[in-house]
């Protein structure tokens, strides 16, 4: 009789019997999301159809519904413009159909753990800081309303006009990055043809939208009379790219395609021409970009695809002297360029200001090193620690470093699992292709995402779904074809025992908090006060405002009127009282109209929290320190008001 079989050893199909059913829940809910959204009247006709596309070619070519999401997210904000959330939309489609391909197991040959566990635990890291910032913030909500709550704050319709919280939708395509990096290693160790697709697929994506790039740089060049005063814009530090509004993040993304192709160029001579040819379309538009650490990231990648092919041996401290020399020169070069800024000179004024950002990151990590200020939340709380000249300059802003962004959300309960799900793939696919002979897709994948990781040294791509998603895909690419180790280790069992414990105990201090708020908290998700043209006063709601009541009986009244603007479908205000939709009805435009919603006195509360969620938002431009913003607007409130029963 043979010896039993060891935790990993198996398909994921027989380790779990009931695989299949668990598959079809959020598979169905990932498919009812894409029918929903594709439907929807503010969708394009092409996002609808593609996302279809993906959603049923997925289940029979689980590696061409891959391709062609990592081909189309970094298109996603040219297909579908703002709140819409296009490149999100593709990648559920693709998950949607690999989840319900429940007659097939979701990886034939098991998933390395050394992978699986750190990628499960980042997620879980993300997912307990959302937990814990709702339940904290769940304050007059009574404990049995807490599961209807927390399933309400995540929208139904998140795919088409975004979540209102960035604790929510930051939470949503993070754990969309994850998925598709599993889903991406599990398909490339199951169908080695996955890597050269993929490869192929954004290299070619890329170079498509450098062209576009391009080519409307000629059309303003043409507009301007071919004169040479609108090329010396680019010259003097003009930055500019068509398919991203984050310049950085758009360098990071040419980054990645402009390695693929060069390591494909070096290691095919045949090809060569194809692939330089690529190559001398996506340069000019990285130069575009203005990205020094992306320059950088790219001569980095380049020597390192090298050192794969050449099989360097390097020794640990050179390893090490090496990528600290590299660290220094990547920050150095990004320094030269102030962020939003379109001079590419005065380096010691960006110098400034990049260690002043440094210094937000670590007075925010001070305030909470252990589990962070929550997920989403570091744009939001800056101002509280950026020094008075940022402040002044751009209000709030993210980190510039998303491994700093990262420990300062999530502290070092998700940081560490952060950098080791980074470090174990790096790792693993160095080792691998330094000691195997891997094609050139496989190594341009693995030099591109290296590349594409340092640039998040200096920006933050990964906060950019369209330039998040290609790299899940590529890096988890990466992670199959190069870990061929199934069996996770007792030091990887017991820091996930480790880090599951301390993931729980964050969950339950904001639970405690929860308990003790007595307090009534402050409103949320109002503007200021401005007058309409009939002189009432009012004020904006974002899309999902809060606010309290008494725990009595009485009425809740709401003084509501939307936009005078035409809106694709009628404009829908839904109430919730103690975490239970109490109301839901239409709000017509141009007139202003009032609502008594009636609330009885329940349980004994010190106050009754109210969530008033509208179903579309449009946005305006507006000032944020020194430089223009767009606010999230939906429906005009004049009064909501509390009217006691006498």
């Amino acid at each position: 009789m043979g010896s039993p079989r060891k935790w990993g050893q198996t398909p994921i199909l027989r380790q779990w019997g009931l695989t299949p059913i668990l598959r079809l829940l959020p598979g169905a809910w990932l498919v009812w999301c894409v029918a929903a959204a594709a439907v929807a009247p503010e969708l394009p006709a092409f996002c609808a159809a593609a996302a279809l596309v993906i959603l049923a070619i997925t289940p029979w070519q689980p590696r061409w519904g891959l391709v062609l999401t990592a081909a189309l997210a970094p298109a996603g904000a040219l297909l579908a413009g703002a709140p819409a959330r296009a490149a999100e939309l593709f990648a559920w489609a693709f998950l949607a159909g690999w989840l319900l391909r429940v007659w097939r197991p979701l990886a034939v040959t098991p998933w390395p753990r050394t992978i699986t566990i750190p990628a499960a635990l980042y997620g879980g890291a993300l997912a307990a800081s959302w937990v814990s910032l709702t339940v904290a913030g769940a304050a007059g909500v009574p404990p049995v309303a807490l599961p209807q709550f927390l399933l309400q704050s995540i929208p139904r319709d998140h795919l088409i006009l975004s979540s209102p919280e960035a604790e929510t939708f930051t939470l949503l395509y993070s754990l969309t990055g994850i998925a598709v990096l599993l889903a991406s290693a599990g398909i490339a160790r199951d169908d080695p043809r996955t890597v050269r697709t993929l490869a192929w697929a954004l290299a070619g994506s890329m170079t498509v939208l450098a062209a576009a790039t391009l080519l409307d740089a000629a059309r303003q060049w043409a507009e301007a009379g071919y004169g040479g005063w609108f090329l010396l814009r680019y010259v003097r530090g003009e930055r500019f790219s068509l398919h991203l509004a984050d310049l950085n993040a758009a360098g990071s993304l040419y980054v990645l395609a402009g390695l693929i192709a060069a390591t494909c160029a070096m290691r095919h001579p045949d090809q060569r021409i194809r692939w330089a040819a690529l190559l001398a379309v996506v340069l000019p538009a990285l130069w575009l970009t203005g990205s020094r650490s992306s320059y950088v990231a790219m001569i980095a990648g380049l020597v390192l695809a090298v050192a794969i092919q050449r099989r360097w041996q390097l020794a640990r401290k050179r390893m090490i002297a090496g990528a600290s020399l590299l660290l220094v020169v990547v920050i150095f070069a990004a320094v030269m360029v102030a962020p939003e800024s379109d001079e590419r000179g005065s380096a010691g004024r960006a110098i400034n200001l990049r260690s002043q950002f440094s210094e937000t990151s670590a007075r925010m990590f001070a305030a909470s090193p252990m589990f962070g200020v929550g997920i989403g939340r570091y744009f939001e709380r800056s101002a509280g620690f950026m020094t008075p000249e940022l402040r002044e300059i751009y209000a709030n802003e993210n980190a510039h470093n998303y491994f700093a962004q990262q420990f300062a959300e999530l502290g070092l309960a998700g940081g560490l699992l952060f950098v080791w799900l980074i470090a174990a793939v790096v790792s693993g696919g160095w080792s691998w292709l330094r000691r195997s002979s891997a094609d050139a897709a496989l190594t341009g994948l693995f030099a591109g995402t290296a590349g594409y990781l340092l640039t998040c040294l200096t920006s933050h791509p990964l906060l950019v779904p369209e330039a998040a998603l290609p790299f899940w895909a590529a890096f988890g690419a990466v992670g199959g074809a190069t870990s061929h180790d199934p069996i996770a280790s007792k030091v990887h069992r017991a820091i996930g025992i480790a880090a599951c414990v301390v993931l729980l105990a964050g969950v339950g201090l904001a639970a405690l908090a929860y308990g003790r708020g007595a307090a009534t908290p402050p409103e949320q998700g109002f503007h200021g006060f401005e007058s309409a043209p009939d002189g009432t006063r009012f004020r904006w709601i974002t899309r999902h405002a809060v606010t309290y009541i008494p725990e009595a009986s009485g009425f809740l009244r709401l003084r509501l009127r939307a936009p005078d603007h035409p809106t694709p479908r009628p404009l829908v205000v839904e109430t919730s009282i103690a975490g239970r939709v109490v109301d839901r009805r239409e709000v017509p435009g141009g007139q202003w109209v009032s609502y008594d919603i009636p609330a009885r006195q329940g349980v004994s509360m010190p106050f009754r929290r109210v969530d008033v969620r509208v179903n579309q938002v449009w946005t305006e431009e507006v000032r944020l320190g020194r430089r223009a913003a767009r606010r999230p607007i939906s429906v005009m409130a004049a009064e909501i008001a509390w009217i006691p029963l006498r």
